[in-house]
């Protein structure tokens, strides 16, 4: 008799399973077949999306390297399309880049009208790099509440930006005649310890300079419209430089 129950349970359960298979069968056999092409077509985009920023950071190379050759017009058109058509980072590198060559041939009106686009950047640090390069291309030719203006959200004391904005900031004093307060600038910043070791010794040398020369011509901090520098890790770490090649 138990023989027979089981003969029954396991027909029962079969047509059960029949039943749900004739209702349920061609969406088992839809989703899955959705899946295997959702994968498939993920491989595909992914092997797309890695060539095509192999290409991208090929040509990025290639136009730094033009642009180190001294053919600063051939490396702005080249910056200038991949300003346009990067992947990833590498267009707001090629606007970095392309500030440069604007630079080294003169063109300080759209190289200034680049930065303020940049400095606007939701990306932080974008935007403050993009703000000290701009405050440093203008540090000659701007007064020092607009240079102030410009550096504003790099100052604060939880800045990673702050020594570098410092910096320009003295500088601007020091350009506007106000030697005194630039040589106590100069020396705050040479004693500071979250500053970089480069920025401390060069703030050290300029205050040396002026000791030494009181009356003298006014040296020069950093090279006009050059890459600001970058900041020592203080109470948080300094970001990366936006300058070079992309990761």
């Amino acid at each position: 008799m138990s023989d027979i129950f089981q003969e029954v349970e396991e027909d029962v359960r079969r047509e059960r399973y029949e039943q749900l298979w004739k209702n349920y069968g061609n969406y088992v056999i839809a989703a899955a077949a959705v899946l295997v092409m959702a994968v498939g077509g993920y491989q595909a985009w992914t092997a797309y999306d890695n060539n095509q920023r192999q290409l991208v950071s090929d040509k990025f190379e290639a136009a730094q390297t033009v642009a180190a050759g001294g053919k600063a017009a051939d490396a702005e058109a080249q910056f200038a399309e991949l300003s346009k058509t990067g992947y990833g980072g590498y267009a707001t590198l090629s606007k970095f880049n392309l500030v440069g060559v604007y630079l080294a041939q003169n063109k300080r009106d759209q190289a200034i009208t680049l930065l303020r686009e940049l400095a606007e950047s939701s990306d932080d640090v974008v935007s403050s790099v993009a703000r000290l390069r701009l405050a440093w291309a203008e540090a000659d030719a701007r007064p020092r509440p607009e240079i102030e203006a410009t550096l504003a959200p790099l100052t604060t004391a939880e800045s990673p930006w702050r020594f570098a904005a410092a910096e320009v900031l003295a500088y601007s004093e020091l350009k506007g005649g106000s030697r005194v307060q630039a040589e106590a600038d100069y020396l705050k910043l040479s004693q500071e310890p979250g500053a970089a070791a480069g920025l401390r010794e060069r703030a050290n040398a300029i205050v040396a300079y002026l000791k030494a020369n009181p009356a003298g011509v006014a040296p020069a901090s950093a090279p006009v419209g050059a890459a600001a520098p970058a900041p020592a890790p203080a109470a948080t770490p300094a970001p990366a430089s936006t300058q070079g090649k992309t990761k």
